[in-house]
C-alpha cells in the first residue's frame, strides 16, 4: 500500500531562449554537444493521484476519462500507461491531469511536463523521494525511448529542475543542467522584458521532429551556430543585455525557420515581422514550431502597442513569467 492516499503535482511548462534543436539525439550524439536555453514557467499541470473507488480499475482523466478494467494496456494515454508500468503502479488508482495554458501541440514543452508530473506524483504516492535528474532520465527514457516519439530532452530537464538554465548534452548522451547567475530582482526585470501570444495554431511536433532530424546532416552549419547562440545568450541574459539577447533570439529563428518545411507560414512570419515593426527586439516560435506560441522580448514601453498589433491580428496573449519552480508535490495526505 501507498504512504500517501492522495498526492498532486505541479510541473511547469517552459520558453526557450536559443539552441532548441541542438538537443535532439540526431545532432548531438554525432556533432554535439548540442546546448540551449530554456527557463521554467508559472504555468504548467497539475497531476493528481489517488485511490480509486473500485479497487480493480485504473481511472485516468484528461481531456476524456479513461477506465481500465482488466490491464494497463487499456490506456489510451501513452505518458501515463507507460509511467504506470515504469514505476510498476498496481490497479485501484486515479491519475487525474488539468493544464493551465492551451498545451497540445502548442511548443510550450507540455507532453514533458506530463510526463515528469505523472512521474513526481506516482513516486509520491508510492512513498518514494525522488530528484530532478531521476525525474528527467524517466521522462526521456518514457517518450524518446520506450514510446518512440522524436524530440529533444531540454523539455524534460528544464520542467524537472525549474529555474532559468543553460542545457548542455554530449554525445554519449550525458546531460549538464546549469543555473544561470540571475537573482531574483535581475529575474523579474527580464520577465518585464517578455511576451507570449497564442497564435491559436495547435499542431503535431512529431511530424516536424521526424522532418528535423532527417535533414540534420544537410543544415550543419546552422544547428553549430544555433548551440553557439545558446553559450552567447546565458551570457546577455547573465548582464540583461537587453538589446543583446534580442537579436541572439531573432538570429536563431531566423535560422530555425530555415531547418525543415513545416517551421512558420507566411502568416507566422507576418506576425512575427508585426511584432518587430511594434518593437520587439527579438523572439521565436516555441516548440517544433508550425503553429503553438510566439514568444518574444521586447522594451516594457512598446508592450501595448505590441499587444495592440498582435491582438487585431487574433492572437491572443497569456500572461506568464520566469520562476525558479520545477516539478514539485504542493499537495499530499
Amino acid at each position: 500500500m501507498p504512504e500517501m492516499s492522495s498526492v498532486v503535482s505541479k510541473t511547469p511548462f517552459r520558453v526557450t531562449f536559443a539552441g532548441g534543436g541542438t538537443d535532439l539525439p540526431a545532432y548531438y550524439r554525432g556533432h554535439g554537444p548540442g546546448a540551449c536555453v530554456a527557463g521554467s514557467i508559472n504555468k504548467g499541470i497539475y497531476v493528481m493521484v489517488c485511490e480509486n473507488f473500485v479497487p480493480s480499475e485504473i481511472r485516468v482523466s484528461y481531456r476524456i476519462t479513461e477506465n481500465a478494467r482488466q490491464s494497463i494496456d487499456e490506456i489510451a494515454h501513452s505518458s501515463i500507461r507507460e509511467a504506470m508500468r515504469l514505476l510498476q503502479i498496481p490497479s485501484g488508482i486515479q491519475v487525474i491531469t488539468a493544464t493551465q495554458m492551451p498545451s497540445r501541440g502548442t511548443g510550450i514543452g507540455s507532453s514533458s511536463s506530463c510526463a515528469v508530473g505523472v512521474l513526481n506524483a506516482l513516486h509520491s504516492w508510492r512513498g518514494d523521494r525522488v530528484g530532478p535528474r531521476q525525474l528527467a532520465r524517466e521522462a526521456v527514457r518514457i517518450e524518446r525511448e520506450i514510446l518512440q516519439e522524436p524530440g529533444g530532452i531540454q523539455d524534460q530537464y528544464t520542467v524537472a529542475y525549474g529555474g532559468l538554465n543553460l542545457i548542455k548534452v554530449e554525445r554519449d548522451d550525458t546531460v549538464s543542467v546549469q543555473s544561470l547567475n540571475v537573482d531574483h530582482d535581475a529575474l523579474e526585470a527580464l520577465n518585464r522584458h517578455l511576451l507570449l501570444f497564442f497564435t491559436g495554431v495547435e499542431r503535431a511536433s512529431s511530424a516536424i521532429h521526424a522532418k528535423q532530424a532527417s535533414g540534420v546532416d544537410d543544415h550543419l552549419d546552422a544547428y553549430r551556430r544555433m548551440r553557439d547562440l545558446a553559450l552567447e545568450t546565458a551570457g546577455a541574459i547573465e548582464r540583461l543585455d537587453y538589446v543583446e539577447i534580442g537579436r541572439l533570439m531573432d538570429e536563431n529563428w531566423q535560422l530555425k525557420r530555415q531547418l525543415s518545411d513545416g517551421v512558420t507560414s507566411p502568416t507566422i512570419d507576418e506576425w512575427y515581422e508585426v511584432a518587430k515593426r511594434h518593437g520587439a527586439l527579438g523572439g521565436k516560435l516555441m516548440g517544433a514550431g508550425g503553429g503553438g506560441f510566439l514568444f518574444f522580448l521586447a522594451p516594457p514601453e512598446t508592450h501595448r502597442e505590441i499587444r495592440g498589433a498582435l491582438g487585431a491580428l487574433g492572437l491572443r496573449e497569456k500572461p506568464m513569467r520566469l520562476t525558479i519552480d520545477g516539478s514539485s508535490i504542493v499537495f499530499e495526505e
